[in-house]
C-alpha cells in the first residue's frame, strides 16, 4: 500500500489524536507531525507483534506529545515582542545608559567592559569593535564569549 492511500485511510485517527490532546492551535503543523508519525510508523512495524491500527495510534500520539512538549519549552523561553513595545520603550533610537547597561557587567575585566560599551551602547559589530581597536577579529570574539559567558552564568 502507498502512503497516500494510507494517509487518507488513517487522516481521521490523526485527527482524532489532535482532538483528543486539545491541541486548538497549529492543528495543520500537528496534522503534518501526525503523518510524519505515520510514515515513520510504516517504516518500523512488524506485524508479528500486533495491528497496526494500535502501533500507528500510540506512535503518532507519542510524537504529536513529544511535539508539543518541544512548542510548549519554547514559548515559555522565547517572550514575543511587538514592535509597537519596541518603539514605546525606545530602544530603536535609544541605546542603553552606559551606568545602567553597565551594572548588569559588574564583574567585567576592563577589556570586557570595553567590548560591551562599543557593541552595546555605540552599537558596533565586532568587525568594527576589532579595527577601532586595531585588534584581530578572533581576540574580539573571544572577549565577547568571555563577557556573555560571565552575564549569563
Amino acid at each position: 500500500m502507498d502512503f497516500e492511500q494510507l494517509s487518507a485511510q488513517h487522516s481521521n485517527m490523526i485527527h482524532s489524536i489532535i482532538n483528543s490532546l486539545h491541541i486548538y492551535k497549529d492543528r495543520d503543523e500537528f496534522y503534518q507531525v501526525g503523518l510524519i508519525g505515520l510514515w515513520d510508523a510504516s517504516k518500523n512495524f512488524d506485524e508479528k507483534k500486533g495491528s497496526f491500527f494500535t502501533y500507528a495510534y500510540g506512535f503518532i500520539r507519542g510524537r504529536m506529545l513529544i511535539h508539543l512538549n518541544r512548542e510548549k519549552k519554547l514559548e515559555d523561553r522565547y517572550v514575543p515582542v511587538l514592535e509597537e513595545d519596541w518603539l514605546q520603550v525606545g530602544y530603536e533610537e535609544h541605546f542603553l545608559e552606559k551606568e545602567n547597561l553597565l551594572s548588569h557587567f559588574y564583574n567585567l575585566t576592563d577589556k570586557e567592559k570595553q567590548w560591551v560599551i562599543l557593541r552595546f551602547y555605540e552599537g558596533c559589530s565586532n568587525k568594527e569593535i576589532a579595527e577601532k581597536g586595531n585588534l584581530k577579529l578572533t581576540s574580539v570574539r573571544s572577549c565577547e564569549r568571555r563577557a556573555m559567558g560571565k552575564f549569563l552564568a
